[in-house]
């Protein structure tokens, strides 16, 4: 496999640009590239992201890790983007999400069909609203030292 230096100075020569011209897009000095190229040198994580954008490949491609010059998008899709934000803003769903209890609960879930789903989303609301009932209906806390 071609290393980083081989990579670069092949991509810079399908560009048809000098190592000088190079430098001066990227403003970097022509004596940066040079020791790129000769692998005397390696660029941080910044500049190998702006070389890779530069030059539309991968930065695995640029390293000489991957073949593939083709950039992963690791974009969410909305419906999970709206679900990592759900978990991110509510501390309590995360919690709720590593109790053993809802753990077990919910590995089951993935086996049940859409119907038996749905019975089960239905006796979660009832549950939720008799526990609210419940709740309504315990006396006030007096311990504020009131008699």
């Amino acid at each position: 496999m071609e290393s980083f230096g081989e990579r670069l100075a092949a991509l810079r020569k399908e560009k048809g640009l000098s190592q000088a011209q190079l430098a001066k897009l990227l403003n970097m000095g022509q004596s940066t590239i040079a020791m790129y190229e000769r692998n005397r040198r390696r660029p941080d994580p910044e500049t190998l992201e702006r070389l890779a954008d530069f030059f539309q490949v991968s930065v695995d491609y640029l390293l000489g890790r991957s073949e593939s010059r083709q950039r992963v998008n690791y974009a969410l899709a909305p419906e999970t983007q709206d679900l990592v934000s759900l978990l991110l803003l509510e501390p309590g769903l995360r919690a709720s999400l590593t109790d053993p209890l809802f753990v077990r609960l919910l590995k089951r879930v993935p086996d049940l069909t859409p119907e038996e789903r749905e019975l089960l989303a239905q006796h979660w609301e009832w549950s939720l609203r008799l526990i609210e009932k419940e709740k309504e209906r315990r006396p006030k806390d007096t311990s504020d030292g009131e008699s």
